[in-house]
């Protein structure tokens, strides 16, 4: 390559990828001009990991054969990055050929002989033609058209930008789920904030556990949002309290996450995922920008969980109500309405249809139903629904109130058909008929708001079937306690 580089905290590209490349770089080189042939010789001491087996190499100085440690790309650079070493000429001795030195991994960045303009950074200078199999979310052709919109003629890049991209897979944080799915996850804020984050933050609390991934994590499944929330769960964790990070990155993380410095800018985690085979493949990448928003919600959580069950450790008690929403089949456990809730909580929608379901169709049908954890409705309904849907507090408790009661009513009248019909209500017109038997067949008085329907088939200032899904949920939650544990005041934890 040849080139000398210049590297700068406040040379940012805006590209997620090449940003977070160049943020390892500044940590590990820091500021300056740099040979490039020396910034490549470390990338590749560093992708390039010895893989625990042994091989044969034929010695053409001694004649001899002489066993050699055999090396491979990085896991999971290797599933992008299909170079093989440099083995030389091969020698047959005995029928069998042996390579003539141990294999000598590289990546060849060839540069234009004259200027142009690169396509990340904008910059004039010499350029290479990017690869798809080094830069895999920077580049189409064809496949990954759709993350950079440039791609489909081919990306040119600058010497600086295409050691940045090499770069990019020591900066990501991943982690595998067998060979159901890969998740990786990148940062992306101006520079100066993504460099110190990877510094301070990021490269304390990351994991060394192997194949199975470096991202610190509440819980994992295959798919992606549920992964994302079990990781930044584990990133709030840090912020009140942290036997990993020091009391200046906590205070840091405090102002990215919990906004305590105006003048921050607003940090974007990307999130890829795919199925590792052969190669990567990626399935899908998505952006989620509302962290600190996310960040108040846990904050009162937290909150709720310790001034309603005295919980001593209420991060634990948050990861178990937003973990819970998965049921066991055969070998594997399946996730996907974990993974639907955590959506709509990363994306500040609505969970409670989703809820809904599982609360009827999974919970209520086990051998052995069992309610949800203490703690969900206070958290998912009651504050979600306030803070989030902009629900009236106080008719929030009313429906709150008569949920439970109607729930009890129904256990104790063996009417759990009627919990049912109000489940399926497919209308604002059946919705009432189903609280009119209620009224009828439990001797159950409605709540007056309940019954003031409002233009739009609003409820309260809510749409009706949010308010049908909460009640729902209210009415079972409560049946499925009374039938478990009778007239205890709380249920006991149990997976």
């Amino acid at each position: 390559m040849g080139e000398k580089v210049y590297l700068s905290a406040t040379d940012q590209t805006g590209n997620f990828w090449i940003d977070n490349g160049l943020a390892y770089l500044l940590e590990q080189f820091g500021e300056g001009e740099h040979s490039s042939d020396e910034i490549m010789q470390h990338l590749l001491s560093k992708l390039v990991q010895p893989t625990g087996n042994k091989g044969l190499y034929y010695d053409q100085r001694s004649g001899q054969l002489r066993e050699y440690e055999k090396c491979n790309w990085l896991e999971p650079a290797n599933l992008f990055i299909k170079v093989a070493g440099d083995s030389g000429k091969k020698e047959e001795i005995g029928n069998k050929k042996y390579p003539t030195q141990p294999p000598q991994f590289n990546l060849e960045i060839s540069l234009s002989k004259k200027e142009e303009q690169c396509d990340i950074c904008g910059q004039l200078g010499l350029i290479t033609s990017a690869k798809m199999w080094i830069y895999p979310f920077v580049v189409d052709p064809a496949k990954f058209a759709n993350f950079y919109s440039g791609g489909k003629r081919g990306l040119k890049l600058c010497a600086r930008c295409a050691l940045a991209g090499v770069a990019g897979y020591l900066s990501w944080w991943w982690c595998r789920q067998g060979d159901n799915a890969l998740h990786f996850f990148l940062f992306h804020a101006d520079l100066p904030e993504l460099l110190r984050l990877h510094r301070d933050v990021m490269s304390p609390l990351s994991l060394r556990r192997g194949r199975g991934g470096n991202v610190p994590h509440t819980f994992l499944g295959k798919y992606l949002h549920e992964t994302v929330l079990g990781v930044l769960l584990a990133l709030f964790s840090h912020i009140p309290s942290s036997e990993v990070l020091s009391d200046e990155a906590r205070q840091y993380l405090a102002s990215l996450f919990a906004g305590t410095t105006p003048a921050t800018s607003p940090v974007v985690l990307y999130a890829v995922t795919g199925v590792p085979a052969q190669a990567f493949d990626m399935k899908q990448l998505k952006e989620f920008s509302r962290l600190q928003q996310l960040f108040r919600l846990y904050e009162q959580w937290t909150k709720i969980v310790v001034d309603r069950y005295g919980a001593a450790n209420p991060h634990q008690q948050i990861v178990r109500i937003l973990e819970q929403f998965w049921v066991q089949r055969q070998r594997e456990r399946e996730t996907i309405w974990r993974d639907r809730i955590a959506q709509a909580v990363l994306e500040l929608s609505d969970p409670l249809p989703t809820i809904e379901e599982f609360l009827f169709d999974i919970r209520a049908k086990e051998e052995s139903p069992r309610p949800l954890r203490q703690g969900t409705e206070e958290i998912l309904l009651d504050n979600y629904s306030k803070e989030v849907s902009q629900m009236d507090e106080d008719f929030i408790k009313a429906l709150s109130s008569f949920g439970r009661r109607l729930g009890e009513a129904a256990q104790a009248g063996n009417e759990r058909g009627l919990l049912y019909s109000l489940r399926n209500a497919k209308n604002v017109e059946e919705f009432y008929r189903v609280l009119n038997d209620i009224q009828f067949r439990l001797s159950l008085t409605v709540p007056e708001s309940l019954l003031k329907l409002e233009k739009g088939e609003r409820i309260a200032g809510a749409p009706w079937k949010r308010v049908k899904h909460m009640l729902a949920i209210y009415s079972m939650n409560a049946y499925l306690r009374k039938e478990r544990y009778g007239e205890k005041p709380e249920e006991t934890e149990e997976d």
